[in-house]
């Protein structure tokens, strides 16, 4: 029985050139973010420590855009170099030391560079490696691949309790749901990834997950405050700005100094950044330099948290066109992914 004064919806093709609409813009953005980010990777201020005096980091620096930083000593250096205060390191008067577990990539190209640089100055330069990538993760991709399994998870799970729980689901109990659902969804991406694949090490189980759950808590979270607001607009939103641009600024497969300066600048603070950042610091690096990302991370679940619970919607009782709405999202939010 239609509500009197219920205002229109649209319908047949109206609805349908709105919803192709919605296509375009999507695959526009995902042309735009992918391949602005990752079609012409070069370095911009790669951070290099330097001990002790020679030209060929001040050469090099000149085509290959290094920003400098002196230190006193090599484990001085070493030290910087595992609390992720610098990329790599050169040790006068011919040793470079390389970081592959922060970017393969990065670490390839200074190998390349160095060692050209110094055959021109006749000067063999030997590449070392510290917190070298395991076999079984050579490319160094498993954090970011783990990161984006628990962000599609994450707004999948807020926006499928939308679509099939309606408005009208308590919202404290809806935040108690996601919050379950994350425990379980990180406990299952670190059984998986880890001692049943052997991908990260079974060593670091626990901390993997208790970093698992904030990520996932901190989507689905922010997830249901953009719902809360704008509806089956929010999921939207969070698979352009989550995933479209989230992945390739989050210097998972590509290092951030080697990203051009919009994906570098935001990367860091969208969940992606912030979650491979995490997850990367854990595995190689003892868990140092995680500040930055976990703030990030409570930002979005404290964030999407209040805003879920202090936000009403106009019309609490929820039609079928938007449940039909936020389930249409959801597919395709997964075909996006």
């Amino acid at each position: 029985m239609a509500t009197e004064g219920a205002k229109p919806k649209l319908t047949g093709l109206p609805l349908l050139a709105v919803a192709l609409s919605v296509v375009v813009f999507v695959q526009a953005a995902f042309v735009l973010s992918y391949v602005g980010a990752l079609h012409e990777p070069k370095p911009h201020g790669v951070r290099l420590a330097v001990v002790g005096t020679s030209p060929l980091p001040a050469a090099i620096g000149k085509q290959f855009s290094l920003r400098l930083e002196p230190y006193p000593a090599e484990a001085a250096a070493r030290k910087a170099i595992d609390e992720r205060k610098v990329d790599a390191a050169f040790i006068a008067p011919s040793t470079l030391i390389v970081v592959p577990a922060a970017g393969a990539p990065m670490a390839t190209a200074l190998g390349n560079v160095f060692a050209a640089a110094g055959a021109a100055a006749k000067v063999e330069v030997a590449v070392v490696p510290v917190h070298p990538l395991p076999a079984h993760d050579a490319s160094g991709n498993v954090s970011f691949l783990v990161v984006m399994a628990l962000i599609i998870g994450g707004y999948l799970a807020s926006t499928i309790g939308m679509a099939f729980g309606g408005p009208p689901t308590r919202r404290r109990r809806r935040l108690a749901s996601l919050a379950v659902v994350s425990v379980v969804g990180a406990l299952m991406t670190d059984v998986i990834a880890g001692p049943a694949l052997g991908a990260l090490p079974s060593s670091k189980f626990f901390e993997l997950w208790g970093a698992f759950v904030l990520v996932m808590t901190a989507v689905s979270f922010a997830t249901a405050g953009l719902q809360a607001i704008l509806g089956a607009a929010g999921t939207l939103v969070v698979v352009v700005l989550f995933v479209i641009f989230g992945a390739p600024a989050s210097g998972g497969t590509v290092p951030s100094p080697f990203l051009p300066d919009f994906w570098r600048t935001f990367g860091p603070y969208l969940p992606a950044g912030a979650g491979t950042t995490l997850v990367r610091n854990i595995v190689y690096f003892g868990g140092n330099a995680v500040g930055l990302a976990l703030v990030v991370l409570a930002g979005y679940l404290a964030a999407g948290a209040l805003v879920v619970t202090a936000v009403r919607r106009s019309s609490e009782a929820p039609t079928a066109l938007a449940a039909e709405a936020e389930a249409s999202a959801a597919a395709t939010a997964i075909i996006v992914s």
